[in-house]
């Protein structure tokens, strides 16, 4: 498998098939991420976490060898949360860096290393260049043994986030619902979340908190994924239940009859709690996530990025918004920190549920109903950074569009790209000198429901990444993904 590697940081899988995610792969990023470090800090602090997959305490082991053996101190926060080690950097200023293990909702095959800054941000397009400088030109410093930073451990990293977490909510308001909640921790970082729960008065009831080292479920928490903790909300009478990923940063709702609730409607959900106590907010959202934020709050602003969560992180701070979000269900509460954080979400949630005295059923109905359409299309060889840039060239100069009947098509005769609907089935060519023309198709059950609201006469193109065609009543993207080697579809109709 080939390894992705990018400003969402390094993944790969851990089998014994070449350019994989192998112990030298590791030492070598984890050098070139220390000498990068150094540059800025010549005797950095670096906080290390590692999420619950079984090759994770082998990653991590790698990569905190490779850190030290650089001159880094390393405060190794063992199993946490990618929220947790992001916190800790922006609170800790004799903190320089962050490495995470984690290959977030991949399967447990792969794995993979977030890295962040002294903000806990992740790295920009330049300084992962530069990193990439360091790790291909590497000249390791030779230090003697006993001038190697000693490893510490910090055990009061994930205290501190939930105590910052707690202090932004009405804890007395949700403690006095006394909620029973059901938790689905993904068998990783996220069974700390209990005590949360607990802290604001929730009896937890709480399923896949086996630290064995594998998954009992596929680990991005899709609706599809949840069936455990839907039948766990019904059997034990809960009032909702919460689903994480490996790493903490995304979250996604069952409500209290056991039904998944659309991953997008967390953030939907998390900025009416935003917005019921800062009617005059700003909400940042990425350009795939739902437009239902926009019918929902027709006279907030909302800003859309690109996708990646430095990127809304970004527009966070330049429009000093009070919410950003992604419909992955990643949730970033600046009144926190600035990073995607499940428990900031779930927070939320609970504030939500106890400030309105509804269920999470009836919060859901009041959502405009926008039905979402999401696959996936393989791609063929390195074909993905071609169509990268590409896309670059095309947002500085918009090519020729066409659409007619169920076809639609993007670029001049020296490179282009073709759509073709029909029914459920999609159909996508490629042609991008000097490589030959590619197709590949995908499939979803929606797919001819957004084309019939799909309105040729009403286009807009917009190209802040990948390509999105949007429509009144209904909009799809295509772009090459940042952590896995595909494109992805997404899109909308109003149902």
């Amino acid at each position: 498998m080939t390894l992705q590697a990018g400003i969402a940081g390094l993944r790969g899988t851990v089998d014994q098939q070449g350019g994989n995610l192998n112990p030298a792969t590791l030492l070598s990023y984890a050098q070139g991420f220390g000498v990068w470090v150094k540059q800025t800090y010549p005797r950095p602090t670096v906080v290390l976490g590692r999420d619950g997959r079984n090759s994770a305490v082998m990653v991590a082991d790698v990569v905190r060898a490779g850190l030290a053996s650089v001159g880094c101190r390393v405060v190794d926060l063992g199993l946490t949360l990618t929220p947790t080690v992001q916190f800790t950097l922006s609170h800790e200023a004799d903190c320089h860096a962050g490495v995470m293990v984690t290959a977030s909702h991949n399967p447990p095959q792969w794995n993979g290393l977030k890295f962040l800054n002294h903000q806990g941000f992740f790295l920009s397009t330049a300084d992962w260049q530069a990193l990439e400088t360091c790790r291909r030109e590497l000249h390791a410093p030779e230090l003697p043994l006993d001038q190697v930073p000693a490893v510490v451990t910090a055990p009061e990293a994930f205290t501190a986030h939930q105590n910052a977490v707690l202090r932004m909510l009405p804890t007395g308001a949700i403690q006095a619902r006394r909620f029973r909640v059901a938790l689905d921790a993904c068998n990783s970082g996220a069974v700390l979340w209990q005590g949360f729960l607990q802290a604001l008065g929730c009896e937890v009831v709480a399923c896949h908190t086996e630290l064995h080292g594998y998954f009992s479920r596929e680990p991005e928490p899709l609706p599809a994924h949840l069936t455990t903790l839907q039948r766990l909300v019904r059997t034990a009478h809960c009032d909702l239940g919460f689903a994480a990923d490996p790493d903490g940063d995304r979250l996604v709702l069952v409500d209290e009859r056991g039904e998944a609730v659309n991953e997008e409607h967390t953030v939907v959900l998390c900025a009416w709690e935003r917005l019921s106590r800062h009617p005059n907010g700003t909400l940042v959202v990425n350009t795939v996530t739902t437009h239902a934020l926009e019918t929902a709050y027709p006279g907030v602003k909302i800003v859309r990025t690109a996708v990646g969560e430095m990127n809304v992180v970004a527009g966070v701070q330049t429009h000093q918004a009070i919410l950003g979000g992604e419909g992955s269900g990643g949730i970033i509460v600046p009144q926190v920190h600035l990073a995607r954080d499940g428990m900031g979400a779930m927070g939320l949630i609970l504030s939500l549920l106890a400030s309105t005295g509804r269920s999470l059923s009836a919060l859901i109905q009041d959502i405009p109903p926008w039905r979402s359409v999401k696959c996936k299309l393989a791609l063929a060889g390195d074909s993905g950074e071609p169509l990268r840039t590409l896309f670059r060239r095309w947002r500085e100069a918009l090519p020729p569009l066409t659409i007619q009947n169920q076809y639609i098509r993007l670029g001049a005769s020296e490179a282009h790209i073709r759509l073709e609907f029909a029914g459920n089935g999609l159909t996508l060519h490629t042609h991008i000198p000097p490589a030959d023309t590619h197709t590949t198709q995908a499939h979803h059950p929606e797919l001819a429901h957004l084309w019939q609201r799909f309105d040729p006469d009403q286009v807009t193109v917009d190209m802040t990444d990948g390509i999105k065609l949007s429509t009144p009543n209904a909009w799809f993207s295509l772009r090459p993904s940042n952590t896995e080697p595909i494109l992805r579809l997404m899109g909308e109709y109003r149902a």
